[in-house]
């Protein structure tokens, strides 16, 4: 037999060499995978906070739309109403006992982080389909007419629904009034929409003009508690940052006092202490109102301000109407998850980030240093990608 020479196996040396490059580029590999893995991860979560922020600005930007609808403008002489529970005195988000509701009030810098605190009013500004109800009760010699809004949402005669009834005329200079119908002499003004429609609450003679809005359904839908008279001739939905002990942990923050928070939107319950709370947007730091009026009467925007010179002495509910053109809302918000490998740019630390448009001004809005932010949101504030969302809305109801 045929010996074979020439072939030989791999050294020990040769073995350790192959094993070790084998291993590093296993590493590099590894490693491209893990940070493919971290990225993706980032940009799905930066994906779900904007998908997060457009549905929370949506509902936002169509309260801010609708509130100021179905409003009363004026009360009847010696008629009072409680507001959420209050009855007098009760601060500057409240209108109880005895002026006409504003549609739009802000706490300027009095919420969590120093933002705004935003108060609407409406009709349509519950969550109840009810609340986006409304009708036109007409007169005729054999009874009482009920003309449909053509709205898409209609009320329906028979339902209970709790509702309001405004009168709308026009004053001796030629003014729109919309007043509040009321038993005489009371301060009932509930109406719930069951046959038969009678006086006060419908038109007595031609060319009158009676508006019914749904305020809420027969009874209180969080508590079922039984049909009760409405406690105020409106809707309230409220908008604020907090920072709840259930906040994600992904969300920047020193501790349980600082940091990002929540937007919520809460609606105030009709006889109800029990109000509705909704959180609509995670790692928000910052909201911001602007305000802009036409304060000479020729149609055009000549002054902006935020809510500080809105005092409800200087611009009660009938000077707001006429004058406020433009609401802006800015609101600075975190996205996706900290990510080490970035780091946010700082052109002037003194003003890292500003919550309002540049061009209005700093004082108009939230202005956040280097130094506040390290301080208030987190020490790592750069290793996050932050968004300043911007609402922009021309109200037509106020």
């Amino acid at each position: 037999m045929r010996r074979m020479t020439g072939n030989r196996g791999y050294t020990l040396v040769e073995l350790v060499v192959v094993i070790l490059i084998f291993s590093i580029v296993m590493l590099l590999i590894s490693s491209s995978f893990n940070r493919i893995l971290a990225s993706s991860s980032m940009l799905v979560k930066a994906a779900e906070t904007d998908i997060g922020g457009l549905i929370g600005l949506e509902l936002l930007r169509s309260d801010l739309e609708l509130a100021g609808f179905g409003l009363p403008w004026q009360l009847p002489k010696g008629f009072t109403y409680s507001e959420a529970g209050c009855h007098n005195n009760c601060g500057e988000y409240y209108d109880a006992p005895d002026e006409p509701p504003r549609a739009v009030v802000v706490g300027d810098n009095k919420g969590f982080n120093g933002s705004d605190y935003l108060v609407l009013k409406g009709s349509a500004l519950g969550m109840s389909t009810t609340s986006r109800s409304w009708a036109y009760l007409s007169y005729s010699s054999t009874g009482t007419v009920l003309k449909s809004s053509g709205s898409g949402s209609e009320l329906v005669l028979g339902s209970g629904d709790r509702t309001i009834v405004v009168k709308q005329g026009a004053a001796s200079d030629g003014k729109i009034t919309r007043e509040l119908v009321t038993v005489p002499g009371g301060t009932s003004f509930s109406l719930f929409f069951v046959p038969p429609l009678t006086p006060p609450f419908t038109p007595t003679s031609r060319g009158e003009s009676f508006l019914v809005y749904g305020i809420a359904p027969p009874g209180d839908p969080v508590e079922n508690l039984p049909p009760e008279p409405l406690e105020f001739p409106f809707n309230r939905a409220e908008y604020y940052l907090s920072r709840p002990d259930t906040i994600p942990a992904y969300c920047a923050g020193v501790d349980k006092s600082h940091g990002t928070g929540v937007l919520y939107k809460k609606v105030i319950s009709h006889n109800s202490p029990w109000h509705t709370y909704y959180p609509l947007l995670d790692c928000v730091a910052d909201l911001q109102v602007v305000f802009f009026l036409d304060t000479n009467g020729d149609g055009q925007k000549d002054y902006y301000t935020n809510a500080e010179l809105l005092s409800r002495d200087e611009y009660p509910a009938a000077v707001l109407r006429e004058q406020i053109k433009e609401i802006r809302v800015y609101m600075l918000a975190q996205q996706g998850r900290k990510d080490v490998s970035y780091r946010y740019p700082v052109q002037d630390p003194e003003h890292a980030i500003m919550v309002v448009d540049p061009r209005l001004g700093a004082e108009l809005g939230g202005i956040w240093s280097d130094s506040r932010l390290s301080r208030e949101i987190s020490p790592e504030w750069r290793h996050y990608h932050w968004k300043v969302y911007s609402i922009v809305v021309y109200p037509k109801n106020l």
